[in-house]
């Protein structure tokens, strides 16, 4: 993997300074050394040489206009796609509506998408897998789609522990798939990587969004001798619920009578803070916060992560001519409806969408909603708030134990039938239609300005047997146009006009 961009943790940021400035004083001693100067080619000491040119001390400022521009000259066309959750090969199904998806995603210069499943030899690798774990085979069928760069920084990436994120990085990389997101430590996870392309540089940086959803084990920095944890890239956020100032009130008050009874034991916690919030109350741990609709959910970003996030993309937008950022966010922002099924992205991921461009990015994609989100087109980038999954196939022959438990159905005296548990394979979640409707965007630019985008409708199948439900098949008829429409519906807060061409929706993007 490529080695990190970023500095040190910002904890020990003292440490850097006081290393810089030992390095100034050493620099500055061997420049006051009779003759030091003359043996610095360029410098202003000594000779009263130029700042600039061949040899010079001195580095030209950097241009950030053009530092942050796209910088593929001529045509080029990116394939922004969502959640890869492909546990069996896909690529070679004798499906013309499959090999036409694939065929666009093929032809295009760069395609990225996340990689949700996890690769493992199954006939050497002895350690535990899960239910996301498809065959050594997949990773050679993702290349084989298309697909150049991917992230990993998703919820899945260290099921059953760290082992099998390396088992899925190796297959990955012994299939030429370039991927980021996931590293040893922080730094090698959080930094972008890079792939290199006929028409140029491609950087990617994936992050992962852990409010209401855990599961993935953060990475840590290396620092001092410790070698860091390895994991996950991921933005740490605080969730708040919403509620009426007068719930609020009645919650507060039944946390301060219960306050009364700390004195009571011989260990108490502290006291309650002396000057509150009118509107912010911690609860036993759970934060509320008041808002106009009940039942809501509002999130804060760390602030260290999301600074240290941007820095990578602004890092790697620097060292490429295209860059991408990927978030994975299962996020929702109402607990009144069913989980990862939000079809409206909550205010953070906005706001680090917009950050993100203003950092550099060419384009944003949001994944891990399983259903569609808007599109947005920010200061000429294209935003794609929820592109859902483009490969869902699972076909495990068994449902698994997730499945069970969301019917509190115990799976070792229970037979399945199909009919008991109306679920298509997929954790935490009930099979509905909605849940087959996914698109992906075909980005098209002209001497680095984008010009238009195309939205791919996709039909996985909701009433084909299980064996054939989630191919990335191309939506016909009926389904193309209801899937248009309502992207159509969703996307039109963000002032984005999709025209409905045949069997496509298409953003037409003025260069200026």
């Amino acid at each position: 993997m490529a080695s990190s961009l970023n500095s040190p943790h910002p904890f020990h940021a003292g440490r850097s300074v006081a290393l810089l400035g030992l390095a100034s004083l050493t620099l500055g001693l061997f420049l006051a050394c009779p003759g030091a100067a003359q043996t610095v080619p360029g410098s202003d000491v000594g000779n009263n040489a130029p700042k600039t040119g061949p040899g010079a001390l001195n580095s030209p400022p950097l241009d950030k206009e053009k530092a942050m521009a796209m910088k593929i000259p001529g045509s080029f066309t990116f394939v922004a796609a969502g959640d890869l959750i492909d546990l069996h090969p896909v690529a070679k199904r004798d499906d013309k509506d499959v090999q036409a998806t694939l065929k666009i995603i093929r032809d295009a210069d760069a395609a990225a998408a996340n990689m949700e499943a996890n690769i493992a030899d199954r006939r050497r690798y002895t350690g535990s897998v899960s239910d996301h774990t498809g065959d050594s085979v997949v990773a050679e069928d993702v290349k084989s789609m298309g697909f150049d760069i991917l992230t990993r920084a998703n919820n899945h990436a260290t099921d059953e522990g760290i082992g099998i994120m390396f088992e899925t990085a190796r297959n990955l990389e012994a299939a030429g798939l370039v991927y980021a997101g996931t590293g040893r430590n922080l730094g090698e996870a959080r930094a972008a990587q890079f792939v290199e392309l006929p028409k140029g540089r491609i950087g990617l940086v994936g992050f992962l969004s852990q409010g209401i959803n855990g599961g993935s084990e953060a990475a840590t920095y290396a620092f001092s001798g410790d070698p860091g944890r390895p994991g996950v890239n991921i933005l740490h956020l605080t969730t708040y619920h919403i509620v009426t100032q007068e719930q609020l009130d009645m919650l507060r008050k039944m946390r301060d009578e219960a306050y009364t009874h700390r004195t009571e034991f011989s260990n108490p916690v502290p006291p309650l803070p002396a000057h509150e919030p009118k509107d912010v109350l911690n609860f036993w741990g759970t934060r509320y916060k008041v808002g106009d609709v009940p039942g809501g959910l509002s999130y804060t970003m760390n602030p260290v992560d999301e600074r240290e996030i941007l820095r990578s993309i602004r890092n790697g937008k620097e060292l490429s001519d295209y860059m991408i950022t990927i978030i994975h966010s299962h996020e929702d922002n109402s607990l009144l409806q069913m989980l990862f099924l939000s079809e409206n992205p909550p205010e953070f991921l906005v706001k680090i969408a917009h950050e993100s461009i203003d950092n550099g990015a060419d384009v944003f994609i949001g994944t891990g909603a399983h259903v569609l989100r808007g599109v947005e087109i920010y200061k000429g980038k294209p935003i794609f708030y929820g592109l859902s999954s483009l490969v869902n196939y699972w076909s495990t022959g068994n449902p698994p134990l997730s499945a069970y438990m969301l019917h509190h159905v115990n799976p070792f005296d229970t037979e399945y039938t199909g009919t008991d548990l109306d679920y298509d394979g997929a954790a935490f979640r009930l099979a509905i239609p909605i849940d087959f409707d996914s698109m992906f965007g075909e980005c098209k630019y002209q001497d680095g300005k984008l010009v238009e985008v195309i939205l791919h409708p996709i039909d996985q199948g909701y009433d084909l047997p299980q064996a054939d439900r989630g191919l990335p098949r191309a939506a016909h008829g009926a389904a193309a146009q209801r899937i248009l429409q309502h992207l159509q519906d969703i996307s039109r807060p963000f002032g984005t006009k999709i025209d409905i061409e045949g069997e496509v929706g298409i953003i037409h993007v003025n260069p200026s």
